[in-house]
């Protein structure tokens, strides 16, 4: 399952940075997302190749209708994540795609086209970059802490703007690098904290694995592994307690 999921984030990557050099028409969803003929495209090939070897698994995807729902394995797919960066021509986007056993994850693998970086972890068996096993931080201090985040006025939403301004300014540094090159940051050992306070299964269920398996430790705002609460944690785990508790305040 692995080579598939491998061969499947290449090619659907390979569709979607053609589309990226000559930036594609645009077009929003109802809840004002942007999306374009590259997403959907490649949403369909992911969907096409998954299918074709394993007819009997469920796919979870953001542009397309869910397939199978009852399956005890499923596909979650995110094309393009990162489509706001994706129609601005900036390389802050990749491919995800993780696969699901019984609801928790066993593959995840982020696929950045523009710089052919590849991450990949399985269960128990650590994260790797282009088959070079890579591991978070080690930095304990949150005085020396770097800190991402993605958007601001979704911590607002959840009432939440207090406790992120205490962590922002309890942290060395901080840039708002979001979506998976926030967590790509983050299993290399280049930032510390990566947290969102809105998200969707197919943004976190591939950044999961890749951060737990790095290493890392992954959770909502309650301190649970969770795929479903809208919201993720994500830390070298050494400074996680401290994270949640001062969100939380």
């Amino acid at each position: 399952m692995i080579d598939i999921t491998i061969k499947t984030a290449r090619e659907a990557g390979a569709l979607a940075l053609r589309y990226f050099k000559t930036q594609p028409k645009v077009s929003y969803k109802l809840d004002q997302t942007p999306v374009t003929r590259a997403d959907i495209e490649a949403e369909r090939l992911i969907r096409k190749i998954i299918t074709s070897h394993f007819p009997d698994h469920g796919i979870i995807g953001e542009e397309l209708e869910n397939t199978n729902p009852k399956a005890k394995h499923q596909w979650v797919i995110d094309p393009i994540d990162g489509t706001k960066s994706f129609i601005r021509g900036i390389s802050f986007w990749s491919t995800l795609i993780a696969l699901l056993e019984n609801g928790k994850p066993i593959i995840g693998i982020s696929f950045s086209p523009t710089t052919d970086e590849l991450f990949i972890a399985q269960k128990g068996k650590g994260t790797y970059l282009n088959d070079k096993r890579i591991h978070v931080s080690k930095i304990s201090n949150l005085k020396h802490a770097y800190l991402t985040h993605s958007s601001v006025d979704a911590f607002e939403k959840k009432s939440m703007l207090t406790g992120f301004m205490n962590l922002y300014k309890s942290t060395n540094s901080h840039r708002g690098f979001g979506d998976s090159f926030g967590y790509h940051l983050l299993i290399q050992g280049k930032v510390d904290i990566m947290v969102e306070a809105k998200d969707k299964l197919y943004d976190i269920a591939a950044p999961s694995i890749l951060v737990e398996e790095a290493g890392g430790k992954f959770s909502d705002l309650n301190g649970k592994f969770s795929l479903t609460s809208d919201c993720a944690v994500a830390t070298n785990g050494l400074l996680h307690d401290q994270i949640l508790k001062i969100l939380n305040s």
